[in-house]
């Protein structure tokens, strides 16, 4: 079973690595040979072609259903009914809209899942509710950069075809009499929540309890959240086989009891089938409350096996079972080998399997502590990769934190939330006994994570975490232990990261991508800089959390040298609070230094130089106030080229920009100003610039029509090539003694094939040279 499920795991990877998935004849042609290789058992190969047969299918049949390009923008009139249970805050409520009847829209139209956006919020949509709707729809695509949340990846792990903003009116249609088993069990989930909120409405952890209870961590606060995943105890809220392993013990407590108490019940059944029954049942209860998450489907499918191998006396500390539980897993959901959780709970468990067949550990205090011990080893490489810290203090903060939840906090929020299902009153007890076990577990939480190296952040490359996690296992094994030394050089790539140093008077920029809004990191030798920080609203997205920390630590970035703050509008400053909380910054440059503390005033004529790279802001002189047209303009020059950071700068600004030192405006890469709004380069810049290449950051499909067609074609007739953010994701550039590179774009250079393609560059007029010519690509 091992073999074949392996092989399932190895080919589903495999199949998700691609651009492009095969097409349907050569897929076809595997069944018979899945055949041939079980005959012969090679079952490692067999599994192998089964696990790329299943992915393959499944993404094919999510291309079918999935939005193109060509739809963005278009409306559609749809009836269907709310899967899930709808998130809903201050300003709008989101949910996922299952689609069974279009009225209007057009024929391209094929999906079946969306994920809806109403504005305002609209707290009357419930679980199964369904509704007739119009719709702006977009494509299932989200922001792309190297490192930090993937949310078009998310999108297709989830199956959901689509995004779409609400138009106008919802009409609901009530909720159909013959309503899906999952719409049920939704509902269910949504009246726990509620009850557990009528009984104890002034919880101080409301989300954690709801995550514990019913998987649902879209209440818990960020810092709440923070702090766990901060002391590797975040698996705690990911309801999986440690919960359901909880509940189902207590379960087979009281089912024990039971059996003897009741003298008619003995002779029918017996005990041990009796306990497993209760077991299975509890358990199966509990995983659907939790929305049946892939930790969960896991524990479950453990559970059912490890159950059946009890009742028929083999033993269930067996490999079979993991492998079994591997590969159901896999078959059910192909993409869930694109979640963490998958990763992590099934490393948890292979590496409890090997402590418990007796090869490592002990019983008691020191054995558990041993365990956490080398859990937190074995699945740090996979932390690294996936959020780009190292709890240190993972195992004392687990020793702690697992019993608590576990036998204290876990049993009373479960039966508070039954009994509060039955009357509010009857619930608060046990559920404020449980918000005040949280309460002081994060006390304990925060005071560990105030030790001098609780945790260290850094980022590595997903084949490093691999084989860091395998190196981990093989030391497990009793025989491979006289190699330790030999397998610990596994682990060099963690604490010996190869990022090569750029040479003196080299530097290397990035544009994250951000969305609508600028974000650019530019290097030298041993400094760094930020120019602009992304977006940020209150209560949502926030770009400088989301994904300038997470390049900044993908880059080995530990400090900043300077924040260049172009001026002072939201998509531009918004993430400037986060950075700058989470890192230490030698100097902060802005057009209002008033409103900010410690900041000081960013106008023309201020210079410096790092390594041999020259930095100069350019414009606005010393009166002007804030707003687009002072946006403070930046000019890098290094030996292999120079890149100009325009920040909004338009209109005036622009034409005081060019009349000042026209001659330092040169450079071999332009952003394009205010994202290429219209207007954008009717004062000059574009002929004074003179680049080869030029950078826009959008947003796509904004509500601006950025950029505008008149900005596009005055590059295009300038023969100026256009890397576009919205379409190609982070772009880069390197400018050192060999001249200036340019990167393609994220999305080309990791491209997946639930990704939309990147478009190629636009033709240039007859006459212009190739595009970036005199550049390496």
């Amino acid at each position: 079973m091992i073999p074949l499920a392996f092989g399932v795991l190895g080919g589903a990877v495999a199949v998700h690595r691609l651009a492009v998935l095969p097409d349907w004849p050569w897929v076809l042609l595997l069944v018979p040979a899945l055949a041939l290789l079980f005959e012969s058992r090679l079952h490692w190969l067999a599994g192998l072609l089964l696990g790329a047969v299943l992915a393959a299918s499944h993404g094919q049949t999510w291309l079918d259903r999935a939005l193109s390009g060509d739809l963005a923008g278009a409306e559609v009139t749809v009836s269907g009914q709310i899967h899930g249970i709808p998130n809903h805050s201050r300003e709008r409520s989101r949910f996922v809209l299952g689609i069974d009847q279009v009225h209007a829209g057009p024929q391209e139209f094929r999906a079946q899942r969306l994920r809806v956006t109403t504005f305002p919020a609209a707290p009357e949509l419930r679980a199964g509710d369904r509704l007739r709707v119009t719709l702006r729809i977009r494509p299932p695509r989200g922001l792309h950069n190297p490192s930090g949340f993937d949310y078009g990846t998310w999108l297709y792990r989830e199956g959901i075809h689509g995004l779409a903003t609400v138009r106008g009116q919802l009409t609901h249609e009530g909720r159909a009499q013959t309503a899906r088993v999952s719409a049920a069990l939704h509902r269910a989930r949504e009246a726990v929540r509620d009850a557990m909120h009528a009984a104890l409405p002034g919880a101080r952890h409301p989300g954690v309890m709801q995550a514990l209870v019913i998987g649902e961590r879209g209440a818990m606060e960020d810092d709440e959240w923070r702090l766990f995943l901060h002391t590797g105890t975040n698996h705690l809220m990911a309801i999986s086989g440690l919960h359901v392993g909880l509940v189902a013990g207590f379960a087979v407590l009281i089912a024990r009891v039971l059996w003897r108490r009741l003298a008619w019940l003995r002779p029918r059944i017996p005990l041990g089938l009796f306990t497993a029954m209760a077991a299975v049942v509890a358990a199966s209860v509990y995983a659907g409350l939790a929305g049946f998450s892939i930790p969960t489907q896991r524990a479950l499918v453990m559970l059912l096996m490890v159950t059946a191998a009890i009742v028929a006396g083999r033993d269930p500390l067996s490999w079979r079972i993991y492998g079994a539980a591997l590969l159901m897993v896999i078959a059910m959901h192909p993409p869930n080998v694109l979640a963490p959780g998958f990763w992590f709970s099934f490393g948890a468990v292979a590496v409890i399997l090997l402590l418990m067949q007796g090869r490592v550990g002990r019983p008691g205090l020191s054995g558990w502590f041993g365990l956490q011990v080398l859990l937190a080893l074995a699945l740090l490489p996979l932390s690294l990769a996936w959020f780009q810290l190292g709890a240190w203090i993972a195992p004392a903060a687990n020793l702690v934190a697992v019993p608590v939840v576990g036998l204290l906090v876990l049993p009373a929020l479960l039966a508070g939330a039954g009994l509060a299902l039955i009357s509010p009153v009857l619930g608060t007890p046990l559920l404020w006994w449980a918000d005040t076990g949280l309460f002081l577990l994060l006390q304990v939480l925060e005071w560990l994570l105030r030790v001098p190296g609780a945790v260290s952040e850094a980022a590595v490359q997903g084949f490093a975490a691999v084989l860091a996690g395998v190196g981990v296992m093989l030391l497990l094994l009793p025989r491979l232990r006289v190699l330790a030394p030999w397998i610990l050089l596994a682990w060099l790539p963690l604490v010996l990261p190869l990022a090569p140093r750029l040479d003196d008077g080299a530097f290397r920029a990035e544009l994250l991508d951000v969305g609508q809004g600028l974000a650019v990191i530019v290097q030298t030798r041993r400094h760094a800089l930020l120019y602009d920080a992304g977006p940020a609203w209150e209560g949502g997205f926030d770009a400088g959390d989301s994904v300038v920390l997470p390049a900044l630590r993908r880059l080995g970035l530990r400090r900043l040298d300077r924040i260049v703050v172009s001026h002072e509008h939201l998509d531009h400053r918004g993430g400037v609070a986060a950075v700058a909380a989470a890192m230490p910054v030698g100097k902060t440059l802005s057009r209002r230094p008033d409103l900010h503390a410690g900041e000081e005033a960013c106008e023309a004529g201020l210079s410096w130089e790092w390594d041999g790279v020259q930095f100069r802001t350019l414009h606005p002189p010393a009166f002007w106030d804030d707003g687009n047209a002072a946006s403070c303009v930046l000019s890098v020059h290094g030996r292999g080229g120079r890149l100009l950071l325009t920040g909004d700068v338009e209109g005036l600004g622009e034409s005081v920009l060019v009349r000042a030192e026209p001659e330092a405006l040169a450079t071999d890469l332009l952003l394009v100003p205010h994202h290429g709004a219209r207007g954008v380069f009717e004062r000059g810049l574009l002929e004074a610039a003179a680049p080869r290449a030029a950078w826009v950051s959008r947003g796509f499909d904004n509500r601006f029509g950025h950029p505008a067609p008149d900005v596009t074609e005055r590059l295009r007739q300038a023969c100026v090539p256009l890397l576009d953010s919205a379409e190609r994701g982070m772009l880069w550039l390197e400018a050192g003694p060999d001249g200036l590179r340019l990167g393609p774009g994220s999305r080309a250079e990791r491209p997946r094939f639930w990704q939309p393609p990147v478009p190629p560059l636009e033709s240039l007029p007859e006459g212009c040279p190739d595009a970036g010519e005199g550049l390496r690509w």
